[in-house]
């Protein structure tokens, strides 16, 4: 630490979104959630995200004085102009980084992202300060852009001390620089409200799936809703909920009407207290996505006893074991997301199942994060 600092801070870097409604800052609700139980651990936490173009229900106004929050520019349209976009941002980004660089002894980065990109390579530089590199992206899967790809690959090759390298589901062959930590999403008192609700779901009628997450081609909603029209799908299931936007939005609503085998709820963006309640009366959580961390929605859903049903990628597969606590697909191509989901209305034990899956859960509680974020951040935690 240089000799100037005085106080302990934490200057996190990230692409999570931020909007300014004309009044109040409001900033994305589960990361905030995240810096409030570590606040304790610093004097100061100084958080720049990217400028959203549009208020979402997940988003919150600062309600902790210790967090300061600027928005960086945004980068997220579409086409050649986002290029141009990028290309403007970065020098600012650059800019803004070392503003507050110089007075943080520790950082926080969500990677990939543009902002991360600027962020990991200032780290190579620098060996003062003690950097946390969370990679969120697959971490093996090599169907990635190439930025995403350039981004994973100094992260594995990193070997400096004072870089720690985040991920969720880390390999016995990684260094010791890779750090497996799963993504927090519930505080003890909420977890066991969560658990409560999965004694009144019923199994053996009808099923009730949820979708949660963007409206992305990556999240495979297409293939979804296209597996849901055949006539091969079980009689057994009933409805889909569809929780989320994104760009795909108008083509899943226009694919929704289309189908006749199950009803199709497109609901659009949701608060936490509404996305809890769908998670209460659904049966199973459907994520066919084709790159994929370990999203929080999977743990959300399992706590209220939703049986995951997800893509067999590299992260997911180190909680949900096939059969066990959830089920999952080889692939998210309408054939084998079909398939699965027959496979999942003749399983005659699914609360047996769902049990399990409440049991995965009990990990992504913010108190095992922030024991796990101590440690990393060479910090001892206030209890």
């Amino acid at each position: 630490m240089s000799a100037d600092i005085q106080k302990r801070t934490l200057l996190v870097v990230s692409d999570t979104a931020m909007f300014h409604d004309g009044q109040d800052l409001l900033v994305f609700n589960p990361v905030l959630r995240e810096l409030n139980v570590i606040s304790d651990m610093f004097d100061e936490i100084i958080w720049l995200g990217a400028r959203s173009l549009t208020n979402k229900r997940s988003m919150t106004t600062i309600d902790n004085d210790k967090i300061k929050a600027e928005m960086l520019p945004c980068v997220s349209r579409s086409g050649w102009v986002n290029v141009l976009y990028v290309l403007f941002a970065y020098p600012v980004i650059l800019l803004r980084i070392l503003k507050y660089l110089r007075q943080a002894t520790h950082v926080h980065t969500r990677a990939p992202s543009h902002p991360a990109w600027v962020m990991i390579v200032l780290s190579l530089l620098d060996n003062k300060r003690v950097y946390a590199h969370k990679y969120a992206g697959e971490w093996t899967d090599r169907n990635i852009p190439f930025t995403y790809r350039v981004q994973r690959s100094l992260l594995k090759r990193v070997r400096k001390p004072n870089i720690k390298v985040v991920i969720s589901g880390k390999n016995e062959e990684e260094s010791a620089n890779v750090h497996d930590m799963e993504n927090p999403c519930m505080y003890e008192n909420e977890l066991t409200a969560m658990n409560e609700a999965t004694e009144e779901k019923i199994f053996s009628q009808s099923l009730k799936l949820l979708f949660v997450g963007n409206l992305i081609p990556t999240k495979g909603i297409l293939e979804l809703l296209q597996a849901l029209s055949s006539n091969e799908l079980s009689s057994k299931i009933e409805s889909l909920t569809i929780a989320g936007g994104g760009r795909l939005h108008n083509e899943v609503v226009k694919q929704a009407e289309n189908v006749n085998r199950v009803k199709v709820k497109v609901l659009g963006y949701m608060s936490r207290t509404e996305l809890n309640k769908q998670y209460k009366d659904a049966h199973v959580l459907i994520l066919p996505s084709s790159s994929e961390s370990f999203p929080k929605v999977v743990a959300e859903a399992s706590a209220f006893g939703c049986i995951p049903v997800t893509t067999s990628l590299s992260a997911i597969t180190k909680k949900v074991k096939d059969g066990k606590n959830g089920f999952l697909m080889d692939s998210n191509s309408p054939e084998n997301i079909l398939k699965t989901l027959n496979r999942v209305a003749a399983c005659t034990d699914l609360k047996h199942v769902s049990t399990e899956a409440v049991k995965m859960s009990r990990l992504f509680t913010y108190k095992r994060f922030k024991s796990r974020m101590a440690q990393i951040y060479e910090i001892d935690a206030p209890v």
